[in-house]
């Protein structure tokens, strides 16, 4: 049997996983800011997501650093470049959803961007942490569950000998289980409401029973890209 090590290297070698929950990647683009215009966004988007190499996309809370390497006499002397902000809401734009890097950018617990000076061309790089487990791989769908929230659930399953395609019943039996949890989830939140506690109380308490894998509220995921399937169609 393999070691731990060598098959998490072999899978992100060939980009099916992140090493270990680490992920890296430089982009031999110059990078785009927000203020530029719709089709500018739009092109930059395009060619981002073409040299993308990762086969999964991060489906849990992320640590998230961007260098941007920049001409200074440009920065400094010419509106050449835009505020490190918009060039972050640019990026985060195209590295989320469908075909991206993450489900949403509520993922993003931290943020950290800065630019060098460099004399030539400029290029950026992405560096992304999460814990080691916290992908997916596409195709997959969002379902809703009891507590209202919506759980991506993937096509296909990671395993030492790589990626699996799930049948559909197993991604059914997945669901379930989600089901079963954030219905308890929901009804342990209930109850200590109706005992009096506090609504943050409440919340954390209720975490002890809730799902590993991270939720997302509708108006995060309806425009994804991914399919949305609610609680009534895919019980039926």
């Amino acid at each position: 049997m393999a070691e731990p090590y060598e098959i998490e290297a072999r899978g992100a070698e060939e980009g099916i996983n992140p090493m270990f929950g680490e992920w890296r990647q430089k982009f031999d683009l110059e990078p785009v800011s927000y203020s530029n215009s719709g089709p500018a966004r739009t092109a930059f988007k395009k060619a981002f997501r073409e040299q993308l190499t990762n086969k999964f996309l991060f489906s849990g809370e992320i640590k998230l650093t961007i260098t941007l390497y920049l001409n200074e006499q440009k920065m400094l002397e010419s509106p050449a470049y835009g505020d490190l902000d918009n060039y972050a809401k640019q990026l985060l734009d195209s590295m989320k959803g469908q075909g991206g890097l993450f489900i949403d950018d509520c993922q993003v617990q931290h943020l950290n961007i800065s630019w060098i000076d460099i004399p030539g061309n400029a290029y950026f790089e992405i560096e992304i942490n999460s814990l080691p487990d916290d992908f997916l791989h596409e195709p997959l769908k969002i379902y809703e569950m009891p507590d209202g929230l919506y759980y991506p659930i993937s096509e296909q399953g990671w395993t030492e000998e790589g990626l699996v395609k799930r049948e559909q019943e197993s991604q059914f039996e997945i669901a379930k289980i989600l089901a079963n949890m954030t219905g308890t989830k929901k009804t342990i939140r209930h109850k200590l409401r109706q005992e009096g506690r506090h609504q943050l109380e409440a919340y954390y308490l209720s975490k002890y029973v809730s799902p590993i894998m991270m939720g997302f509220h509708k108006s995060r995921v309806v425009d994804s890209g991914y399919e949305l399937i609610d609680y009534k169609s895919w019980q039926q």
